[in-house]
């Protein structure tokens, strides 16, 4: 799946967490960039929910802003603090 002009229309509802299909088309990329970027560690990694693997739309928007070199307002060094914690937590739980 990727974005074609004709789904302008329906971006402002996307669902904050993507599946594959879904980031690949919100990046504007194919499935297949989506994965080998990812597998390259340009993207962040899918938060594993079993059976199903899902990517945080802001999580792809702080990378993108990031690699394209957009300075953090305020919310930045709040996004930071919520990271560090989202990555204690994944230490307690085993998974980071």
């Amino acid at each position: 799946m990727v974005a074609r002009v004709e789904d302008i229309g329906r971006l402002p509802d996307w669902p904050r967490m993507l599946s594959r299909d879904q980031a690949a088309a919100y990046l504007g990329v194919s499935v297949g960039t989506f994965t080998r970027e990812v597998a390259a560690g340009q993207w962040p990694q899918p938060l594993d929910r079993g059976r199903r693997k899902t990517w945080d739309r802001f999580a792809l928007d702080r990378t993108l802003d990031e690699r394209m070199g957009v300075a953090f307002g305020a919310a930045g060094g709040e996004d930071r603090e919520l990271d560090n914690e989202l990555a204690e937590w994944k230490r307690r739980l085993g998974k980071g």
